[in-house]
């Protein structure tokens, strides 16, 4: 079962996002996943990280389409 982040590790991940990381990294193990697998998804999430920011400086507005775009990146990226 996963723990409540404490308000102190919070903070401590936004002064330091390589700890929130390393944390999500740990739960993927603890579940069970593959290395290989947990490498493909944590790369997925810079990618969309990287793009939604752009999309947000180009004027995209979250919505549905939004959802879809994201949703299509990560299926694609976690495709063997």
């Amino acid at each position: 079962m996963l723990a409540l982040y404490s308000f102190y590790e919070w903070v401590q991940e936004i002064e330091d996002p390589e700890l929130a990381a390393k944390k999500t990294r740990a739960i993927y193990k603890a579940k069970g996943y593959p290395d290989s697998w947990i490498e493909k998804r944590m790369r997925g999430i810079e990618v969309r990280e990287v793009l939604t920011d752009e999309w947000q400086k180009r004027g995209v507005k979250e919505g549905r389409e939004y959802a879809i775009l994201t949703a299509e990146i990560s299926q694609a990226t976690l495709k063997d």
